[in-house]
């Protein structure tokens, strides 16, 4: 029960995350600063990381219980 909304909080604090991301990057772009190609590399690489690290766990922790 405690495992599922730890679990939903994370979510939920990942969403927030990526929609502060995506307003950055697009605040960044409208200003024409500098960091905006750093902004847009990270906003692609975290989901892809974040991903890679949730498959690399599943393969290592086969839960078959």
């Amino acid at each position: 029960m405690m495992k599922n909304k730890l679990k939903r909080v994370f979510a939920l604090l990942l969403v927030v995350i990526m929609l502060g991301l995506v307003l950055l990057t697009l605040y960044l772009a409208i200003t024409g600063s500098r960091y905006f190609m750093a902004s847009l590399v990270s906003m692609f690489l975290l989901p892809i990381l974040l991903y890679t690290y949730m498959f690399i766990y599943r393969l290592m922790h086969d839960d078959k219980e």
